[in-house]
């Protein structure tokens, strides 16, 4: 008997890698939330409230009012522009309609104010890859010390 999830037609890798660029997505946001908490605490609280577009608001506002003397404000910039790119290319496949592709695939695509995006499983594994990569350098910069020192100056 055919489960009745099962009965949407779409192929299973597609499901998979279609999975990985949500999950490294997350993965990405929980770290730049967390970075902004460092930089302006209690952020964390009102966060779970937010979009993805306010939380990359947020954090590009926090960064941008950084002292000079921050020694990651470069990294945490560069971090900022690319977080706010994988936004809106997030947006754009979470905002993605079914449609058939001319090869009988069942796909998303996006087609909005930012373009038209059709969306294959190699260009969700490429975004998926940008997204593990920015989520790395949010770690690196956490765990730099950054992380240790908010917790010491919350105690």
């Amino acid at each position: 008997m055919t489960k009745l999830s099962e009965r949407i037609p779409v192929a299973d890798d597609y499901l998979s890698a279609l999975g990985r660029a949500a999950y490294n997505f997350s993965y990405l946001e929980w770290g730049v939330v967390w970075l902004t908490e460092t930089l302006q605490p209690g952020f964390l609280q009102t966060s779970s409230t937010m979009t993805a577009r306010n939380i990359e608001e947020k954090f590009t506002s926090v960064v941008k009012k950084l002292d000079k003397t921050d020694v990651d404000k470069g990294r945490l910039k560069i971090l900022s522009r690319d977080f706010s790119d994988l936004v809106t290319i997030r947006n754009s496949l979470m905002h993605g309609n079914p449609h058939t592709a001319l090869s009988g695939e069942q796909r998303l695509l996006y087609d909005g104010k930012h373009g038209r995006k059709d969306w294959t499983i190699n260009s969700m594994k490429e975004f998926s890859s940008r997204t593990a990569a920015a989520s790395i350098e949010a770690s690196k910069l956490l765990n730099n010390g950054r992380l240790q020192r908010y917790h010491e100056t919350q105690s």
